[in-house]
């Protein structure tokens, strides 16, 4: 979900301390509007909120989430959550989960669902890098097969965030991890940026949306990657978001997760290894 290009380095930044009641309060307000758990990211929410207070002219923390909380600027709002929620990504991240979604969820797919369209979703999306690798996927395999349209949608809580996937374009740093092929086909170089190619950002659509809200998700979905995403939610949050993905599964298809994820409740999903779930049939969950 966070973006290591995104955050100011916090040495330049002059950090003030949260008293015990803002701490309080602060975690307390992500955790009812986000279903965030924060209440080991003491340090980070002063880091990161420090400078923001600044920027505002704000003499507390306690008048910053005055501001915060009354909704009263929307900008400061987007802004707070930007800083709260992590960003950091890049270009096929993971690249084994990626292996295995070419190597065995796409040929599966293809083999139970040749005619119908394709609906995939990158839940915690931030700026795009996922989305478009998987899109650049999907154009390598349909080199040699014919496949049905596939849509892919990627959902963040974070406007700044989504404002930079739908750019698609991305310094040389961002990239450096991508396949020269990949480099040649599937972006063009602008002033020392590269951009997505259109044929490839054709597919991809993006949405601001929260997880933790129970009417985030509106279709049914052939692939889920929501990585690094349920463990910043708290329990509770966390296992309502798990039967919503399995809900908005379909039958037998999979849920990708970062490494550090697990689902508890093995009756909705059977482990496949390299943090990938497969949905068990309703046959099973008798």
């Amino acid at each position: 979900m966070l973006s290591q290009y995104d955050n100011p380095p916090v040495e330049t930044a002059r950090v003030e301390h949260l008293t015990d009641s803002e701490f309080e309060r602060t975690c307390s307000y992500l955790a009812r509007t986000y279903g965030l758990n924060m209440e080991s990211k003491r340090v980070l929410l002063e880091c990161r909120l420090s400078r923001e207070r600044d920027r505002l002219g704000l003499p507390s923390f306690a008048a910053y989430l005055d501001v915060v909380e009354s909704g009263r600027d929307p900008q400061a709002c987007e802004r707070f959550v930007n800083l709260v929620t992590t960003h950091y990504t890049y270009f096929l991240r993971e690249s084994g989960q990626f292996d295995f979604i070419a190597k065995t969820a796409f040929p599966e797919l293809l083999a139970k669902r040749p005619d119908r369209p394709w609906n995939v979703l990158c839940a915690g999306c931030s700026t795009g890098e996922e989305c478009y690798g998987l899109s650049m996927l999907v154009e390598d395999f349909a080199r040699t097969r014919s496949l049905p349209p596939v849509r892919i949608t990627g959902l963040d809580v974070s406007k700044p965030s989504i404002e930079e996937a739908r750019a698609a374009v991305y310094p040389a740093a961002r990239v450096d991890k991508v396949p020269a092929r990949w480099l040649r086909s599937y972006f063009s170089e602008r002033d020392g940026s590269f951009a997505v190619a259109d044929h490839v950002r054709s597919r991809v659509s993006f949405a601001q949306g929260n997880l933790a809200d129970p009417n985030a998700l509106r279709r049914t979905y052939d692939l889920v990657l929501c990585r690094n995403v349920i463990i910043y939610f708290n329990d509770e949050v966390r296992d309502r978001v798990i039967g919503m993905l399995y809900d908005h599964l379909a039958s037998s298809c999979y849920l990708v997760l970062g490494h550090a994820e697990i689902v508890r409740e093995r009756t909705l999903f059977a482990y496949r290894g390299n943090s990938i779930y497969q949905k068990q049939p309703k046959a099973n969950l008798s």
